[in-house]
C-alpha cells in the first residue's frame, strides 16, 4: 500500500478533453445474465471506446491474462484474446475468501446463521477460547489466533485446515486485532455447511450458483485431505463467472429480481470493520483508515486509504499476483483482472492496478468523478508489530504442524445459538412502544440446548424482557421508551436504537446484536 498520484484532475482533464458526454439517463442498462453476458458497445455504456481500449491492452501488457469490464451489467470491454480464454479457469488465490463471504451471506439471507453464533455453537468439538470466536470475529480477521507464516500458508501437506484452525493458539481477545491469516477460513466454512446440514459445496452451488448462472461442473473449489473446502483459496472459475460474482454485490444482493443476499449482509460485508478502514468481511474496501494489510516482512499498517484518490466506495475481491473483481459502485462498473503481477509481488496494490483502474475510470464520459476527501477512521491501530515470515521461520513446533497435528483439545462448553433479532414496525408513536421479534434458530448441534432462553434489552427501554422460544420458533418483543428517551426520539424525529439478546448457556452465554434505524410518528 502506498500513495498514489492524483486521479482527479486526470479524470476533469479527460472528460473535458475527450469525447461528448453522454445524456444523462442515456447509458444502457442490461439485466442480470441467465446465460451469456448481454453486450453494450462503450458508447451505449457511457464510455469512450478508445480510453477503454487503452485500458484493456495496458492491463494485458501488465500480465493480464483475462481482463474484462461490465458497466450497469453490461459487458462493455474485454481483452483481446477473450475468445480463446472465456472458456478457461482460473485460479482465484485469496478471491475465495470473498466467495466465502457470499456463501455466508446466503446463509444468513436463508436465517441459518448469524454473524453472532460463535464457533462452539456449530462446531461443538471446539475448546473453550476457540468456541467463543463469533462468525464476524472470522469474517473480519480479528479471530485472535496465533499466526505463523509457515504453517499458515502451507497449501503442501497440511492434512485438515479445520483441525488446524481449532489447534491455532488462542493469543489475543476475539475482535480486537487483525490478523489477515487462511485456517481461519475454513472454519468459517464449516460452520456454514453445518449451519446448513449439508455439505458447504453443495450448499454454495444449490443456493447461489446455480442462481447467478454458474452451473455445477463448470467451477471447482480444492479442498483438504480430510476432504474440507479450504475456503481462503482454490476457486477455479471462469472470467465472466467471477464477474457474476461481482454484479451480485454491485447491484445490492439482488439477481434478476431475486435478493439472494439480504441488504443487511451487503451493506455489512463491504463497510470498514473496526479493526482495519480497508477490510470488510473477506472483502477489501477503499473506505477508511487505517489500513492493514497481510503480515509478510511485517503488518503492514498504513494511515491511509490503500487507494486514495480512487473512489472510497470501491471495494474488491484481491487474491496472490493480483486476481482482481473490484467494484466500484457509484460508476456502475466491475472490473475483472486474472493473471499475474508483473513484479510478482504476494498481492495486488500496487502501481499497475492503479493504473488500471485509472484508465478504465478515464474512460467513463457520462460522469464526473468527485474528490474523494479524507478517509473516515475504525479504531486507530498503528502498531506493527516486529514479527513476519522471518520469525516463523524460528518457529518449528508452529510450522511443523502443517504436517503432523496436534490432537483437539477437549470441548468446550456447549454454546448457545445466537437469536435472530428484527424490528416489527420502523416507527415509534406516541406510546413508546417499540415492537421487535426474536426468532431461534431450528438447527442445534449440542447435546442439551434447543432453544434459546434469556433476555432481551433495548436501549433507552424501561425494562429488559425475558423469553424462552423453542427452536424454529419466534416471539414478540414489546418495549416501551423511557419518557426522556421518548422525548429525544419525538425532537430528533428519527433515533438508531441498540437492540440486543443473550441466550444462557453454558458458557458466557451468546449475545445477538441489532441496530436499527426508527422514526417518530404522531
Amino acid at each position: 500500500m502506498r500513495a498514489r498520484t492524483s486521479l482527479t484532475a486526470l479524470l476533469l482533464a479527460a472528460a473535458v478533453g475527450g469525447a461528448a458526454a453522454a445524456p444523462a439517463g442515456a447509458a444502457k442498462t442490461c439485466q442480470a445474465p441467465r446465460g451469456p453476458w448481454e453486450r453494450a458497445t462503450p458508447a451505449e455504456a457511457g464510455m469512450d471506446a478508445a480510453r477503454l481500449q487503452d485500458a484493456m491492452d495496458y492491463g494485458t501488457t501488465q500480465a493480464g491474462f483475462a481482463l474484462r469490464v461490465y458497466r450497469r451489467g453490461c459487458l462493455v470491454g474485454q481483452d483481446r484474446a477473450a475468445a480463446s480464454n472465456n472458456d478457461t479457469r482460473y485460479e482465484s488465490y485469496s478471491m475465495a475468501k470473498s466467495v466465502a463471504a457470499l456463501m455466508f451471506g446466503r446463509a444468513m439471507t436463508l436465517g441459518l446463521i448469524s454473524p453472532d453464533d460463535p464457533v462452539g455453537a456449530l462446531v461443538p468439538e471446539a475448546d473453550g477460547p476457540h468456541g467463543k470466536i463469533t462468525m464476524r470475529d472470522l469474517l473480519t480477521m480479528s479471530s485472535g489466533l496465533r499466526w505463523n507464516g509457515f504453517r499458515d500458508y502451507n497449501v503442501f501437506t497440511m492434512p485438515d485446515r479445520v483441525h488446524d484452525a481449532l489447534t491455532l493458539e488462542p493469543v489475543r481477545p476475539p475482535g480486537t486485532y487483525f490478523e489477515y491469516a487462511q485456517s481461519p477460513v475454513a472454519l468459517l466454512v464449516e460452520a456454514v455447511g453445518r449451519a446448513a446440514g449439508r455439505d458447504p459445496g453443495d450448499f454454495v452451488q444449490r443456493e447461489l450458483m446455480t442462481h447467478v448462472g454458474i452451473p455445477a461442473g463448470s467451477w471447482t473449489w480444492s479442498r483438504d485431505p480430510a476432504g474440507h473446502i479450504q475456503g481462503f483459496w482454490g476457486v477455479q472459475m471462469r472470467p465472466d463467472d467471477y464477474g457474476r460474482l461481482g454484479e451480485l454485490l454491485r447491484d445490492g444482493g439482488v439477481w434478476r429480481g431475486r435478493r439472494l443476499l439480504s441488504r443487511e449482509f451487503v451493506s455489512r460485508a463491504i463497510a470498514p470493520s473496526p479493526t482495519n478502514g480497508c477490510y470488510g468481511w473477506y472483502i477489501w474496501v477503499n473506505a477508511a483508515a487505517p489500513c492493514i494489510g497481510p503480515t509478510v516482512g511485517s503488518r503492514p499498517v498504513s494511515d491511509q486509504r490503500d487507494f486514495p484518490d480512487l473512489p472510497a466506495d470501491l471495494y474488491r475481491f484481491s487474491g496472490l499476483f493480483g486476481q482482481l473483481v473490484s467494484v466500484f459502485p457509484s460508476q456502475s462498473l466491475v472490473i475483472v483482472r486474472l493473471g499475474q503481477d508483473p513484479g510478482l509481488l504476494p498481492a495486488g496494490g500496487a502501481d499497475w492496478e492503479h493504473e488500471l483502474y485509472r484508465r478504465v475510470l478515464s474512460a467513463v464520459v457520462d460522469q464526473r468523478i468527485p474528490p474523494t476527501g479524507q478517509p473516515a477512521r475504525v479504531n486507530d491501530e498503528r502498531k506493527s508489530a516486529d514479527y513476519g515470515f522471518q520469525t516463523a521461520l524460528f518457529e518449528p513446533d508452529q510450522y511443523n504442524q502443517g504436517r503432523e497435528q496436534a490432537p483437539l483439545p477437549p470441548a468446550g462448553p456447549e454454546r448457545a445459538r445466537a437469536a435472530r433479532l428484527r424490528l416489527a414496525r420502523d416507527a415509534v408513536r406516541g406510546d413508546g412502544v417499540v415492537l421487535a421479534r426474536l426468532h431461534c434458530p431450528a438447527r442445534w448441534l449440542g447435546r442439551r440446548l434447543r432453544r434459546c432462553a434469556g433476555t432481551a434489552s433495548l436501549d433507552g427501554a424501561r425494562a429488559p424482557i425475558a423469553y424462552d422460544v423453542a427452536g424454529g420458533f419466534g416471539r414478540q418483543l414489546r418495549f416501551r421508551l423511557t419518557p426522556a428517551r421518548l422525548a429525544a426520539l419525538r425532537r430528533a424525529g428519527r433515533a438508531t436504537l441498540a437492540l440486543s439478546a443473550l441466550d444462557r448457556d453454558a458458557a458466557a452465554g451468546t449475545v445477538a446484536h441489532l441496530s436499527a434505524a426508527v422514526v417518530y410518528r404522531r
